[in-house]
């Protein structure tokens, strides 16, 4: 050890750190988020987000996805940074401060690895009793999706490239678990230029009774962005 290396120890005490995931898919009909089993103990048996501790050669962001990938074989479609806690009594090991990852994925099945004995997708509003603080972190990142996914293209990350606008409203509806009006919600999305139509995109011949389906349109969201969120 040379004398510059020794010179920056310090003696303060330092707490683990984690990476824990709220992955979302949308099945066509609730919004869902995946959860594992835990095969060791504390909580054996007892359902929580996947994640787990950091390690010393990586980044919080893949500790998150390497966790992810381990425990459930999933490589989500996008993922951002959420929040971090520091509750002192969260964890019966000793004292972990974990950092949340939304996680984003249109279809997809888990699959069970490492240290989880088993995953399963739960619709957001029928969740199991969870492991350490994770119903606390869950509800925080449920009402932060519902505030945030307005203001972002998070929704087009929970849908196929190509869909439908009744699955579009489907998909609002489970978020803010409310009934829509349907017309004049398509009506709206169409409006304001987010979705476009295939049918325009290609000029292929329509049929009346063919499902339409729309794409987002990337260049208008981030005009509209600028419009209504940057004043």
């Amino acid at each position: 050890m040379d004398s510059n290396t020794k010179k920056y120890q310090y003696d303060y005490w330092r707490p683990a750190v984690a990476a824990d995931n709220v992955v979302y898919r949308f099945d066509g009909k609730s919004l869902q988020v995946l959860l594992v089993q835990r095969g060791n103990d504390p909580y054996k048996g007892m359902w929580a987000l996947p994640g787990g501790f950091l390690n010393e050669d990586e980044t919080l962001k893949e500790a998150a996805l390497r966790e992810l990938k381990e425990e459930t074989g999933i490589v989500p479609r996008y993922t951002e940074e959420l929040f971090s806690c520091s509750g002192v009594n969260r964890d019966p090991r000793g004292r972990v401060i974990s950092v949340v990852y939304y996680s984003f994925i249109h279809g997809g099945e888990a699959q069970a690895g490492d240290d989880a004995a088993d995953t399963q997708w739960f619709n957001i509003y029928e969740l199991p009793e969870l492991a350490f603080d994770h119903a606390e972190v869950l509800q925080k990142a449920i009402e932060s999706l519902r505030t945030s996914i307005k203001l972002s293209p998070y929704f087009f990350y929970l849908l196929e490239d190509e869909f439908t606008l009744p699955e579009l409203g489907r998909l609002w509806s489970s978020v803010y678990n409310c009934k829509i009006d349907r017309r004049n919600f398509q009506k709206h999305w169409v409006a304001i230029g987010l979705v476009t139509n295939i049918l325009e995109l290609t000029q292929l011949p329509k049929s009346p009774r063919a499902p339409k389906y729309y794409r987002f349109n990337e260049s208008a969201y981030l005009r509209f962005k600028k419009k209504h969120f940057f004043k």
